[in-house]
């Protein structure tokens, strides 16, 4: 037995040194045999990366990490055994179960009144999604047998006819927030499925939209039209068929969806798209189905202060839809507002504040009739569109109007660096580099100066690669390699992200003192949460992991997750070396997962620019 583990060691060794040999020896020269050898070498390295950090997961205490494991696991493993990864979500969908009964029995023993609410740390949403982008059947079957039974009584009383949604500002009911939950979690699949079978998503959708419509609706409109306009059309015609035939007075959270869907039809603000993007747009005949069914619900005899609110935020885009119900409209609106306690008639008055179809122009004439803290929420606001303006005689007119010189000199800062990034999306990059001298912030330069930088070294010929290496080398004369505060190590990461991609030799030089930065502060953070029962980054000392490594004070192992993949892919078996330095099991296994992310990432762009396009109204 002693022998045979020297002998597997060994054997262990040697691969790890091939493997690390192969990577750092890779020359133009080679052929593509040699280069396939190398994949192949550098795969099976990897693959032993996630079967180590599956073999770890056993030791933790958290079923909620074991799930988050898992499902990584699973996810890198499609490509190489599909068997082998569904074994792992399964073992995933059980560790969410036991995480269910442990969470159950943490809101029986807490203090907290709140923990009954909200889950902030909720598995199942970070989890089913990773399942449903390779299989959106399996991701179906185990959002189902991974819900609890509270969750399960609350969405079949949400699916009879007769259910109503509570509606009001003041009316906060957390089953059936729980619901809306569940149902933008399995219409979420359906975008997800889109990339590999669009017919899927579309059955997906279909068969949900009887329990109601979220904002993945949209997204899958937005990615199916890349791929078939005439499919998302179609399926357009189904989701308005269902906004027509339903009662909005009833049905809260699908009245709030049709008015998203107007504003985004009908948004002056939008950033213009080209035309190879293939934005989605509603017909005209949809959209005036949707415009009559949201003026026809206003007009009916309800007087609620939501219905009121909704129907200033929704009004300028009706005027675009149907012009002929809006003398009808306002005097309804007039009628309302008469009603309504002075404090709520000034807090509809600067709806346009925050209205995503305000336009900016709309919104400096509000500000002499703002108190200091909304005129605060104003400009930022002011700031946000003035940034997608394409035209750069409108944008200095409105920016000159501005009267504080605080929000002016910000208001400049954010478009010009949103210009920036139009030109050199545009191809013009020697342009958008004339353009950096603009900027003012240090932090502002860097990040433009490396996303160029980068841009410039894709291009992949000499001259734009020493360009490239000039841009790196002018933004890393901004940063300080010994990080005094958090802007400047932010600064020193993002340095650490151009140098993955023009010379990661650079990069790792730069990222090797900073992983014992984050050690000592992810050991330090583990210490201090022991005397804070609030802390969200620890649960019973184990760092409690996430999927996408959000963490909402900015733990610093999650925040730099895409410089530790971007490293993975250009030397993984460096990086790995790196990951092993993470004193804390749980880092480090958190950290391999990352790391094999980033050297699996085929690079292949994300198409789907619901993002920038869509228009968020929580209604």
């Amino acid at each position: 037995m002693f022998f045979r583990r020297i002998s597997q060691s060994f054997a262990a060794i040697l691969l790890i040194s091939a493997c690390v040999f192969a990577q750092t020896a890779a020359s133009p020269t080679e052929s593509q045999t040699e280069k396939d050898k190398i994949q192949k070498d550098l795969e099976k390295r990897v693959l032993l990366m996630i079967d180590q950090a599956v073999g770890d997961a056993g030791t933790l205490k958290l079923a909620a990490n074991r799930a988050i494991v898992y499902a990584i696991a699973g996810d890198l493993y499609w490509k190489f055994d599909q068997r082998r990864a569904t074994e792992l979500f399964r073992n995933s969908a059980n560790d969410i179960l036991v995480a269910n009964t442990e969470a159950e029995k943490d809101k029986k023993e807490t203090d907290n009144p709140y923990e009954e609410f909200f889950n902030p740390n909720d598995v199942r949403a970070q989890v089913l999604p990773l399942v449903a982008k390779h299989d959106a059947d399996l991701a179906l079957e185990l959002l189902v047998q991974t819900r609890t039974p509270k969750l399960n009584d609350a969405l079949a009383k949400a699916t009879l006819p007769t259910a109503k949604q509570e509606s009001g500002m003041m009316n906060f009911n957390p089953e059936q927030y729980r619901v809306r939950q569940e149902i933008a979690l399995e219409q979420q699949f359906a975008v997800l499925a889109a990339e590999q079978n669009p017919d899927k998503a579309i059955k997906l959708i279909k068969d949900s939209l009887s329990k109601g419509i979220s904002t993945s609706v949209l997204q899958l409109l937005q990615k199916l039209n890349k791929k078939d306009e005439k499919k998302a059309s179609a399926l357009a015609d189904d989701v308005i068929r269902k906004i027509v035939d339903t009662d909005l007075t009833k049905r809260r959270e699908d009245f709030g969806a049709a008015i998203r869907f107007l504003q985004y039809s009908t948004n002056p603000n939008a950033p213009k798209a080209a035309a190879k993007d293939k934005p989605f747009k509603f017909t005209d005949a949809q959209l005036k189905d949707l415009g009559n069914k949201i003026a026809n619900t206003f007009l009916q005899p309800t007087n609620s202060l939501e219905m009121t609110m909704g129907m200033s935020m929704a009004m300028s885009s009706l005027e675009k839809v149907v012009p002929e119900k809006i003398a009808l409209l306002k005097q309804k609106q007039t009628e309302s507002l008469k009603n309504l306690p002075p404090e709520f008639k000034r807090f509809q008055q600067q709806e346009k504040l925050w209205n995503p179809n305000s336009t900016p122009e709309e919104i400096i004439v509000e500000l002499p009739k703002l108190n200091e803290f909304e005129r605060t929420n104003a400009y930022q606001s002011l700031t946000g569109k003035i940034a997608q303006i394409d035209d750069e005689a409108r944008a200095k007119k409105l920016i000159e109007q501005i009267p504080d010189e605080k929000a002016r000199a910000n208001a400049t800062e954010q478009f010009e660096s949103a210009r920036i990034s139009r030109t050199a999306r545009d191809g013009k990059l020697d342009e958008a580099k004339k353009l950096i001298g603009n900027l003012s912030k240090k932090k502002t330069q860097i990040q433009k100066l490396v996303a160029l930088s980068t841009d410039f070294y894709k291009k992949g010929t000499d001259k734009d690669r020493e360009t490239a290496a000039a841009l790196m080398k002018d933004a890393k004369g901004l940063a300080n390699e010994f990080p005094e505060d958090e802007d400047e190590l932010n600064d020193l990461m993002e340095i650490v992200k151009g140098y993955a991609t023009v010379n990661p030799n650079e990069a790792f030089r730069i990222f090797d003192p900073v992983v014992d930065q984050i050690n000592d502060f992810v050991q330090a953070s583990a210490i201090l949460s022991k005397y804070n029962k609030n802390n969200r980054n620890f649960k019973k000392g184990e760092l409690q992991m996430k999927v996408n490594g959000y963490s909402w004070d900015g733990l610093l192992l999650f925040r730099y997750i895409d410089q530790i993949q971007m490293l993975g892919k250009a030397d993984l078996n460096r990086m790995n070396s790196f990951s092993d330095r993470f004193q804390r099991s749980d880092a480090r296994t958190i950290v391999k997962l990352f790391v094999a992310q980033g050297f699996l990432n085929d690079e292949k762009k994300d198409d789907d620019n619901s993002r920038n396009q869509m228009i968020y109204f929580d209604y």
